[in-house]
C-alpha cells in the first residue's frame, strides 16, 4: 500500500468530514487499497462498498481480487500484495496460531452454512445425536467443517475415534455430488448452495447456526504494521463497510444486482439468501464469536497454541467509525442497530 499523501493525511488529522465525502470544492487525493474477495454472496458488503462509490467517498481507491479460497487469500495478505480480505475465519485464526501478526478488524457475514441429506433421511438426521457410525462430507477447515466437527464431539460423538468419519473433499460442489452418489450419509455445504439445495435434490438437515448460535464467518484480516501505519485509513474503510450495510438493508433488489457482478448463478439463488435470515452480513467484528470460534478449533485439534486471540482481535476502529457514522446520522436505524449488535457482539 502506498504511503498516505501529505494531503490526505492533513485531511484526516484535521476532521473526519473533509476524507469521508463532505462537499468539498478541492480534490482528495485517494488512497490506494488492494482488496481480496471470494466470488461469494456473504462478501456482499465489499460489492457494494466497491459499486456505490463509498469506498470513493472514505477516501479510498480500491481495486478488488478474487480468489479462489481462503487460505489463498491470507497468504496475499502475508505477502504483501493484498491490504485486507473477508476471509472465512479459520483461515486468519489458523495463520495466527503459527505466528502471522494478523489482525481481525471487523466482519462480512455469519451463517451462510447448511448440512444437508438425501430428503428420505431428513427424519433421521436432522438430529446432531443421530451421526454416531455416519460418514459427512465436508471441506476441511471451513466453518462449516470446523463448528460441525466441535458440535459432534458437545453431542458426545468422537469423530477422532472413529464414532464417525469426516471425508475430507475440495468443495461443497464435490461434497453435495458425494452425497448424490451415496457415498455419503449427510454433507457440509455453505451460500449459494444453501439456496439451491432443494433443486439439487437435497434437503437441509440442520443450518449451522442451529448448532452454533450467532456463528462467526468471515472477517476482515489486516497486518498489524499495515493497521498500525495508516490507522485512519482502516477507520474509513470500516465506515464504507458500515455505508454499505445500511444500503443492503435498505436497497434489497440493487443489492442482488449489484452482487450478480461478482457472483454468477442465477438471481433467484442470491435473492433466496440475502433474504435468509441464516446468512447475515453486517461489518461488525464479533469479538466474542471469534474467541468461541477459536476455542472450537483448539478443541478439535486444528490448532495447538498458547497465542491469546484477543490480541489479535482490533474493535476500537470499527467501534469508531460507527460512532461517528451515528453522530452524523442520529436517526438511521440501521446504524443503530449496529451500534446495539456491538454492545452484544463483543
Amino acid at each position: 500500500m502506498k504511503r498516505l499523501s501529505i494531503l490526505a493525511v492533513l485531511l484526516c488529522f484535521f476532521g473526519w468530514g473533509t476524507l469521508a465525502g463532505a462537499a468539498s470544492d478541492q480534490p482528495v487525493t485517494l488512497t490506494k487499497m488492494n482488496i481480496g474477495y471470494l466470488p461469494s454472496p456473504e462478501h456482499l458488503l465489499l460489492y457494494v462498498a466497491q459499486e456505490k462509490g463509498f469506498f470513493k467517498e472514505e477516501g479510498i481507491d480500491s481495486t478488488l481480487f478474487q480468489f479462489t479460497n481462503s487460505a489463498e487469500g491470507m497468504n496475499s495478505i502475508l505477502a504483501g500484495k493484498i491490504d485486507v480480505g473477508p476471509f472465512g475465519v479459520s483461515a486468519p485464526l489458523a495463520f495466527i496460531s503459527k505466528g502471522a501478526d494478523a489482525v481481525v478488524i471487523g466482519g462480512a457475514n455469519s451463517g451462510a452454512c447448511a448440512l444437508v441429506t438425501m430428503p428420505d433421511r431428513y427424519e433421521e438426521l436432522k438430529d446432531i445425536k443421530s451421526y454416531k457410525g455416519k460418514k459427512i462430507a465436508s471441506v476441511r477447515l471451513s466453518t462449516a467443517d470446523v463448528i460441525f466437527r466441535g458440535a459432534l464431539m458437545d453431542a458426545g460423538i468422537d469423530w477422532k475415534k472413529g464414532d464417525a468419519t469426516m471425508i475430507e473433499m475440495e468443495s461443497p460442489a464435490a461434497t453435495m455430488e458425494a452425497l448424490k452418489k451415496g457415498r455419503v450419509d449427510a454433507a457440509l455445504i455453505w451460500t449459494p448452495y444453501v439456496a439451491m439445495a432443494e433443486d439439487l435434490g437435497v434437503k437441509v438437515a440442520m443450518y449451522i447456526t442451529d448448532l452454533y448460535e450467532n456463528n462467526v464467518c468471515c472477517r476482515q484480516a489486516v497486518l498489524r504494521d499495515n493497521l498500525k501505519e495508516h490507522p485512519e485509513l482502516w477507520e474509513h474503510f470500516m465506515a464504507a463497510l458500515i455505508k454499505a450495510y445500511d444500503f443492503y438493508q435498505t436497497n434489497h433488489q440493487e443489492t442482488i444486482d449489484i452482487t450478480a457482478k461478482y457472483v454468477r448463478v442465477d438471481k433467484k439463488y442470491l435473492e433466496k439468501e440475502t433474504a435468509d435470515a441464516t446468512m447475515v452480513c453486517s461489518p461488525d467484528p464479533m469479538k466474542l464469536s471469534v474467541n468461541k470460534y477459536w476455542g472450537i478449533m483448539k478443541q478439535t485439534g486444528f490448532i495447538n497454541t498458547d497465542i491469546d486471540i484477543n490480541d489479535h482481535i482490533e474493535t476500537a476502529i470499527y467501534k469508531s467509525a460507527l460512532d461517528k457514522l451515528v453522530a452524523m446520522n442520529p436517526d438511521n436505524q440501521n446504524y443503530q442497530k449496529l451500534a446495539a449488535e456491538f454492545t452484544l457482539q463483543n
